[in-house]
């Protein structure tokens, strides 16, 4: 179980992180064309919610690399994350974009399983 989890935080750490910076330097017009749910929001929040997401892919794979903490960064990371996703599934829900919430739903229960580990 150890390396699922090991596995999963690392394609956390892919899908945010990473896909985080390419939403927050990527022009907002090109973002609106791949994406509906930017046409919705002000480009501030957008630039936003790609931020946070930055930084809690960061913080998802932090402890992977420095062990001597004793912040518990891949707690925080993942309960802020899993509010984003709530709100990402909300924001579906709203807009009509319901092919998306499947793919939310899933990286959500990945975001808990890496955030609230049931194995010994």
């Amino acid at each position: 179980m150890p390396i699922l989890s090991l596995t999963i935080q690392i394609l956390l750490f892919l899908v945010f992180a990473v896909g985080g910076a390419i939403r927050f330097f990527q022009p907002i017009h090109v973002l609106a064309k791949r994406m509906l749910w930017v046409k919705y929001f002000n480009p501030r929040v957008v630039r936003g919610i790609a931020f946070i997401e930055v930084i809690c892919g960061i913080g998802i794979i932090i402890p992977l690399v420095l062990t001597d903490f004793s912040f518990s960064f891949v707690f925080y990371s993942g309960c802020l994350l899993m509010a984003t996703m709530v709100g990402a599934v909300v924001t579906h829900l709203w807009i009509g974009d319901y092919k998306q919430i499947v793919g939310n739903l899933v990286i959500l229960g990945m975001i808990y399983w890496v955030t609230f580990p049931t194995f010994p």
